[in-house]
């Protein structure tokens, strides 16, 4: 087939070299320039594909049999209409991925926690099963992940809502939506909308399957209670017919009308009830993906959490530093300070992704010490928190950082929580934490 590939970052590339593979004839498109992309697209460029950068004619489709779409990518774009109006069929990378594999996927989404959960799971599963890969929309695209898979490979993959908006025949054996709660608004025009993309992660889904879900989110309850598999509720707060719950400091799980200890809340490192809820996902996950029971607790118990979230990276004068830039919606900074009694000082900015600030009012009035307001979204912070908490406003991180440094005593607690995308100082989350934790080694000195 001819095939365009539109959309050319990570997850586009590596579509691109499984249809190379297949012996496609590959056409790439992007709305950016091969400079502007800051990626070396030689390798594929070598092997035939033709790219057009910053070019979205109509044009690019003569031809075309197939487009697979990059999440980055949404679906309104008019080329996609106009592949759609004339017929081509449009699919997303992990579709497209999902189409050339061997084995079985566990697939991971949430608004928060999707990348903890997916990577807890995968440490559990690579203690005791053959071959684990784990990737998706954390590190590794699927489609990078496909090459020599046999029956007995085990994909675990991070799934984001983009990702899920193009699937056709994707299926997970095991399917775990952790949460849903308000973000992407600058993408999907109602929650509905953004709802109903991460309710798809059960699409599909057959009786030998299983469903993970949370019974505390009334949306992911309704989805999860849909799908075709086995359902799996947990909760923190209440006991489950089938599924996990906690009694006691441990995490149970019944099934059958038989109960295993998953782990104990004390042997888990990483700090929050959300991470106790994070955990329980993925030790439900795992034990359906094959885990042998008594498999779950030891990994669990190992692990310390990933950079940039609720990353805990130091002390300065006796107040304690924690770096959460994946924070990126106002549901995943209520997690993070549900975390800490007193004496916060949160730093809230960056690029509004139209989050609803209010929704933070309630705990920062009881938990923060001052907010520290900074990027493009200062003026809307400032708005919000005047009369809540002392502001502090500041033009960029940096400076936030500083002032947060220079207000903080023994016993007060620095988070970096900015409910906002990093893109007007920063290429991604991780360039903002990295450069946050350097700000903060430098104002320590």
């Amino acid at each position: 087939m001819k095939i365009l590939v539109y959309g050319m970052g990570k997850s586009g590339c590596a579509a691109a070299r499984v249809a190379l593979e297949e012996g496609h004839r590959v056409v790439a498109s992007d709305r950016l320039t091969a400079d502007e992309l800051n990626l070396d697209l030689a390798p594929i460029l070598e092997r035939g594909v033709v790219f057009y950068g910053g070019c979205e004619s109509a044009n690019l489709l003569d031809g075309v049999e197939l487009m697979v779409l990059s999440p980055g990518i949404p679906s309104t774009a008019a080329l996609v209409e106009a592949a759609l109006k004339n017929g081509i069929p449009v699919v997303g990378e992990m579709e497209w991925a999902f189409r050339h594999t061997e084995g079985s996927v566990v697939a991971v989404t949430g608004s928060n926690g999707k990348s903890t959960t997916t990577t807890m799971i995968g440490e559990i599963a690579a203690n005791c099963l053959p071959d684990v890969r784990v990737g998706g929309n954390l590190g590794t695209p699927f489609s990078d992940l496909v090459e020599g898979s046999t029956a007995e490979t085990l994909f675990v993959l991070e799934v984001s809502s983009f990702q899920l908006e193009r699937i056709d025949e994707f299926r997970a054996k095991v399917a775990v939506l952790l949460n849903i709660t308000p973000d992407h608004q600058n993408r999907y025009d109602t929650i509905d909308a953004y709802a109903a993309a991460k309710g798809a992660i059960f699409n599909n889904q057959q009786s030998s399957d299983f469903a993970v879900y949370s019974s505390l989110d009334e949306r992911c309850l309704s989805f999860g209670a849909n799908s075709g598999g086995v359902k799996l509720p947990f909760s923190v707060t209440g006991e489950e017919e089938e599924g996990a719950f906690i009694r006691d400091g441990r995490a149970i799980f019944r099934k059958n009308g038989e109960e295993e200890v998953l782990f104990a809340l004390s042997s888990l490192q990483v700090p929050g009830m959300h991470n106790v809820e994070n955990a329980m996902a993925a030790a439900l996950a795992a034990r359906c993906a094959g885990v042998p029971q008594g498999g779950v607790e030891g990994p669990l118990s190992r692990f310390m959490g990933l950079p940039n979230r609720l990353e805990k990276i130091g002390d300065i004068r006796g107040a304690a530093v924690y770096n959460d830039s994946k924070a990126t919606n106002t549901d995943a900074v209520l997690k993070a300070l549900s975390s800490f009694e007193k004496n916060v000082i949160l730093l809230l900015g960056g690029r509004d992704k139209g989050a609803d600030w209010k929704l933070l009012k309630e705990e920062v009035s009881r938990r923060c010490k001052a907010v520290i307001a900074f990027g493009e979204a200062r003026q809307s912070v400032e708005d919000v928190f005047l009369g809540v908490a002392p502001v502090l406003g500041a033009t960029s991180l940096r400076e936030a950082t500083i002032r947060a440094v220079d207000a903080a005593v023994e016993g007060d607690t620095i988070l970096l929580s900015p409910a906002c995308a990093s893109f007007d100082e920063f290429s991604n989350f991780e360039e903002r934490g990295d450069r946050f934790r350097s700000w903060v080694r430098e104002a320590g000195q």
